[in-house]
């Protein structure tokens, strides 16, 4: 039994990039953010093209919605970046589940972010995705990123 604990806590952190950090207001971290195809910040991501993370979170209360909300840093100064619409409806992105979501559900959801390929190639970009719901912000992940050309 005390090895069945001791995997089911350690392979999920295997998988999961490693370097994320906690967003600058001390929000809840997800129980896990991975972006795919990166083990460890910052991850490269090429400009035109979206950085895909799944983020794995335990909802706090009961919800009715999920909204991702995205802010750059670039040297230090906040910068919110608008979402397509059919990003904002994180709802629409939930594996095997739908809203509205029970508390104390554990949910899976897959974040697509979008980066203009006019954007200026940045080695070290810290990026915040805050999660919503109807109440505000529940959980939010500080992910670094590296943009690159084609």
């Amino acid at each position: 039994m005390f090895r069945i604990i001791i995997l089911a806590t350690v392979i999920p952190a295997i998988f999961a990039t490693q370097g994320i950090e906690r967003c600058n207001a001390g929000n809840e971290m997800p129980t896990q953010t991975t972006v795919i195809g990166c083990s460890s910040t910052p991850c490269e991501v090429r400009l035109g093209e979206s950085a895909r993370m799944e983020i794995i979170f335990t909802a706090p209360r009961n919800m009715e919605v999920l909204t991702p909300v995205t802010t750059a840093f670039l040297l230090g100064i906040a910068i919110p970046y608008e979402l397509p619409l059919e990003i904002q409806r994180g709802c629409d992105h939930i594996v095997g589940a739908t809203c509205p979501i029970a508390a104390g559900t554990t949910v899976t959801y897959i974040f697509e972010f979008p980066v203009n390929e006019n954007y200026p190639q940045v080695r070290n970009l810290p990026v915040e995705v805050a999660l919503h719901d109807q109440q505000g912000v529940f959980s939010c992940a500080r992910v670094r990123i590296a943009t690159v050309r084609g």
